[in-house]
């Protein structure tokens, strides 16, 4: 066995045996992977195979679409049996929602050249002879879909990684994983010991076991989940005759022909956790006792969809364990304070993505970051409050809900009330309804006396509409409070903390104590990395703060990047402090209520900090703000939190004064064009794209992607962020949406919403440049339905920026 490697993949699952396989193909070959048993012993055994194309958002489209590519040529390449058979597949909707939801995937395909093709009920039998289309109001057909045996898959990956040089060690457990003095990895195995730069964590269901080796809770729980055989179908039986896959998510299912039988996958809405503070290590392919009594309500619902089975017998029953994270998304990055440490785990539809998610994490090994945002993956995007009780809640959660619709803006109910804020029952008097966001509770929107703060779920505008809409009038004509103490905050300091920020922002830093500015971190690709305000607090002293859900995330991109010299200090100072949202064009009367401070225009300027005393509570007061009016980022210690609060709604009694929600704040920055993380910030797009130009500072010196932008800038951009506005009466843009001029798609929708002070749908997206000139007529597909559209120019409110600066 080998003692020195580049890099050790610990796990020979599918999701190992793909990231050794893609490593070797981008050209390292002194890799290797160890498992404790024989390779797919874990839950890869007792995969289905489906390799589906569907998925709600454009990048996990390309996930799934990746291994659609892969899988067929890997028999070819490595002579190993791997079963791929292109049948297509068939999803079935029985409520119009999911009608709609459908609508919304088919125009996405389109942005990405995928075959799919919405069915109406009397064309369902053409595709699925056995089907019994009763009740069915419609359907998406994806005919590139297929299926694979799990473990000749994992086989071929494997050989494949062989072939070029990789070395597979199986039965050979890991016991410990240590760093040498020098900083590299060293994994003590059964065997002996390999030491090396990298370590990905690829163990499935021991990938908890392995995480914690090194320090790391992963949320990670493996659920049971059943596969039910049926014997010959009469119907198949020596015809030739080959069923797409059909899933019924309105009744929790899917069905794919085995041979002349049929498979049946449940999901059911009592789900059983299994071993989950920790699977045993000796467990290796042993299918756990079924229990029907489970899944008969859904295997009814199968059997009467598809009436052949009717008289078919039970061939097989098989349980085994699938992980599952709380949101049913694997855990694909870099581990949070641990360098050169990476995991790919978490996974539920293994088969499906780990082709494309092995693919992305040997590029971000190799070339530092993957070939496509996989924010929505990443590991650090959960944080402390991740712990059994939350991780267990919403892992069943998340199994039972495999199936449900995605509505926009759903907050879901399981493992609520992690982290509070000391007004959190003031707002919750107020009507305030709460979303989650990395573990906070935040208001989402208020309802007026005599409207339950409830969400209706829906496609459509929902019942929260009006009263967002007043919230959104409050801060443009008075003023309004919101809490966003969620904020992730961090203070830097030390002699090199200057010179160490420099190199990490795009944009030149405050020089004069008290001055804010406003910078991305970002890749050496140029693209965004981090979106941050910086603050001068001192000659060596800096206030960062940047989005609630990127502490961990940003934390670490800074962590990692420290001087091996010293000097810098980075203090996580996000739970010391509380923020407030002042806004509206009173809100400094209501503050020239409660302070001594003079917060004229002229004595306190936008993009500056005063520490001010508002009544007897000591703040950080940012003159800075999201909305594009004028306003404050009240920080404080968050004791003084519920007494500040009550301070300012008293203040602000005689002008009006009111709550607004996050829902508000985002119609609020459409109207202005500013971008959000998980929108517009993506690490695909760069600056220059999003026209943010002016937060770049080329003159400063070297920074991180400074020379990519420079080649960008020399180049010229394809695209650029432009503000539509479409009509709709109805319904508005979620984001991933095609947008057309004439026939030909020229860009898609990053964000959407209503702009209810303009009075008018709004997109932001990306379009090529001969098409993201403001007058330019367009049309977007908003739930399959093409809507006129128009570049308008951005910001479309207060152009000029008068009043944030008033």
């Amino acid at each position: 066995m080998k003692t020195q490697a580049r890099v050790v993949v610990i796990g020979g699952g599918v999701a190992g045996a793909s990231t050794l396989y893609h490593l070797t193909k981008l050209g390292w070959s002194d890799v290797v992977l160890v498992d404790k048993n024989e390779l797919t012993s874990g839950s890869t055994w007792m995969a289905s195979g489906n390799v589906p194309q569907f998925a709600r958002s454009y990048n996990l489209t390309k996930i799934h679409d990746y291994p659609v590519k892969l899988y067929p040529t890997l028999e070819a390449e490595t002579e190993q049996h791997t079963g791929w058979k292109a049948c297509g597949s068939l999803r079935i909707a029985l409520v119009p929602e999911r009608m709609l939801e459908f609508k919304h995937v088919h125009m996405k395909d389109k942005t990405l050249g995928i075959n799919s093709y919405l069915v109406a009920p009397e064309e369902m039998k053409k595709i699925h002879p056995l089907i019994e289309p009763r009740g069915i109001l419609g359907g998406l057909f994806h005919p590139e879909d297929g299926q694979v045996d799990p473990a000749g898959v994992t086989q071929a990956l494997a050989q494949g990684a062989r072939r070029r040089g990789a070395e597979i060690y199986r039965f050979n457990p890991v016991k410990a994983i240590t760093r040498s003095p020098s900083g590299e990895w060293i994994v003590h195995t059964e065997k002996g010991t390999i030491t090396c730069e990298y370590v990905v964590n690829c163990a499935g269901l021991w990938a908890p076991i392995i995480g914690a080796m090194v320090g790391l809770r992963l949320p990670i729980i493996p659920m049971e989940h059943q596969h039910i055989l049926f014997g010959d179908v009469p119907e198949l039986k020596g015809t030739g005759l080959q069923l797409p896959l059909l899933r019924d998510p309105d009744s929790s299912y899917y069905m794919r022909q085995e041979m002349a039988g049929v498979l049946i996958g449940p999901y059911e809405l009592d789900p059983k956790a299994w071993h989950p503070q920790g699977v045993p290590l000796d467990y290796a392919a042993q299918s756990l006792p079924p229990d029907l009594d489970r899944i008969n309500d859904v295997l009814t619902a199968a059997l009467e969809r598809v009436p052949a089975l009717k008289n078919v017998g039970i061939q097989q029953k098989v349980n085994g364990p699938i992980t599952y994270t709380p949101d049913a998304t694997p855990l694909v990055g870099p581990a949070f304070g641990l360098p050169d440490f990476f995991i790919n785990a978490g996974h539920c539809f293994g088969i499906t993505e780990c082709a494309a998610y092995g693919l992305y994490t040997a590029q971000w090994i190799i070339a530092g970051e993957p070939g496509i945002d996989l924010g929505f993956a990443d590991p650090r995007r959960f944080g402390d409050y991740a712990n059994y009780k939350y991780t267990y809640e919403k892992c069943r959660q998340a199994y039972r809900m495999m199936y449900a619709i995605e509505f926009p803006h759903e907050e879901r109910p399981a493992a609520r009330n992690i982290k509070t804020g000391p007004i959190f029952d003031l707002l919750k008097k107020q009507g305030a309804a709460f979303g989650q966001t990395y573990g906070w509770e935040r208001p989402l929107w208020f309802a007026p006396e005599g409207m339950a703060p409830e969400d209706k779920l829906t496609f459509k505008r929902s019942n929260w509409h009006e009263p967002v809409g007043r919230e959104c009038r409050l801060v443009r004509e008075a003023v309004a409070v919101l809490d966003l103490s969620g904020f992730s905050k961090y203070e830097v300091s030390g002699p090199g903390a200057e010179a160490f920020l420099d190199y990490l922002c795009a944009n030149s830093l405050p020089t004069r104590i008290g001055r804010i500015k406003v910078t991305p971190m970002l890749t050496p690709r140029g693209t965004f990395k981090c979106d941050l305000t910086i603050t001068r607090l001192g000659p060596d002293r800096f206030y960062v703060v940047s989005a609630a859900a990127a502490e961990k995330h940003d934390l670490d991109w800074m962590l990692k990047r420290l001087p091996a010299e010293g000097g810098v200090t980075i203090e996580n100072v996000t739970y010391r402090y509380g923020a407030l949202v002042l806004a509206g064009p009173r809100s400094r009367e209501v503050l020239a209520k409660l302070t001594e401070t003079d917060m004229s225009n002229q004595a306190f300027p936008y993009l500056t900090l005063r520490e001010i005393m508002v009544g007897p509570y000591s703040t950080r007061a940012l003159r800075i703000g999201f909305v594009g009016e004028l306003g404050w980022e009240l920080h404080h210690p968050l004791e003084y939190q519920r007494g500040l609060y009550q301070a300012i709604m008293e203040a602000g009694r005689e002008f009006g004064i009111g709550n607004f929600g996050l829902r508000a704040l985002v119609s609020l920055r459409l109207e202005k064009g500013y971008i959000m993380l998980g929108g517009e910030i993506s690490s695909e797009r760069t600056p220059l794209e999003a026209g943010l130009d002016r937060f770049i500072d080329f003159n400063k010196g070297d920074f991180i992607g400074r020379q990519a932008l420079l080649n960008q800038k020399e180049k010229g951009i394809s695209q650029r962020l432009s503000l539509m506005i479409v009509e709709s009466d109805d319904a508005d843009c979620l984001g991933d949406e095609p947008v057309f001029r004439g026939e030909k798609i020229v860009g898609r929708v990053a964000s959407g919403g209503y702009g209810h002070v303009v009075g008018a749908s709004l997109a932001s997206g990306y379009l090529d440049l001969d098409a993201a000139g403001p007058g330019t007529e367009l049309e977007i597909a908003v739930f399959g339905d093409r809507r006129r559209a128009v570049v308008v120019p951005s910001p479309y409110y207060d152009q000029n920026n008068e009043k944030l600066r008033s």
